[in-house]
């Protein structure tokens, strides 16, 4: 898939807000850009999606987006451990009334991934066990709690484990997942790329390429995913010289 259709199936994902008011071409165009922004590493990409979501008004799909965007812009810095005011209120919706009027698993996962990102663990356990509450299949749950593991991962084979079967749940349930027209688009490629990274760790080649080619159909150039593929071929190529 080109980049120019990768960017036309998000704009077709976007229409899939949680909000289930019509959604504005002004809007898709501007949830594409932080898709586009986050998947390239692209931080004024998301940047200036940012300006362009403050011009509009306060419609549920319009703050779900702004809240994405600062989610994405923060992890493609890494978490901040506080200090970012947007990720911070995108946290704090765990108690916002106005999420009563979008699909419920859909808000809670984004406030638990702010949260996540933000640093702050209560709010974060709080918002994805609100999330179970209303789906406790929904793939992006078991992406999330691989998240919350992977700081421990690093000194942990045990840990390591469990990132794993987090990962490789989250990858089955996008999988076998029909997305209602509710059901925004994120998280499956990401799911992919970081199971490919532990495969390559392992030294499992076979399965990090498969796991990478899958990522990079879903979002092509997938920075993460291009520059994993890239190591292991420079890896491959090291091998054959010894």
């Amino acid at each position: 898939m080109r980049l120019t259709e990768f960017v036309l199936v998000v704009f077709g994902a976007c229409a899939a807000l949680p909000a289930r008011a019509e959604i504005s071409a002004e809007l898709l165009d501007v949830a594409g850009r932080v898709h586009y922004g986050f998947y390239q590493g692209d931080e004024r990409a998301i940047e200036a999606a940012q300006a362009a979501l403050d011009r509009l008004d306060d419609s549920p799909g319009v703050v779900y987006y702004r809240d994405f965007a600062a989610l994405r812009r923060a992890q493609l810095r890494g978490r901040t451990r506080g200090g970012d005011a947007r990720l911070s209120e995108c946290a704090r919706r765990a108690v916002d009334p106005a999420l009563k009027g979008r699909p419920a698993a859909e808000a809670w996962i984004l406030v638990a991934a702010c949260a996540l990102t933000d640093g702050d663990t209560r709010r974060f356990e709080q918002a994805l066990a609100r999330a179970r509450e209303h789906d406790d299949d929904h793939p992006r749950i078991a992406l999330l709690e691989a998240w919350a593991l992977e700081p421990a991962a690093r000194d942990d084979a045990a840990v390591r484990a469990q990132v794993d079967a987090k990962l490789t749940a989250a990858v089955a349930a996008f999988d076998a997942w029909s997305p209602s027209v509710d059901d925004p688009d994120w998280g499956q490629a990401e799911a992919l790329a970081a199971l490919g990274e532990n495969a390559f760790a392992r030294g499992d080649v076979r399965s990090a390429r498969d796991l990478l080619e899958r990522a990079l159909l879903l979002a092509p150039d997938y920075r993460r995913a291009v520059a994993l593929r890239t190591a292991m071929q420079g890896s491959r190529t090291e091998q054959r010289k010894l």
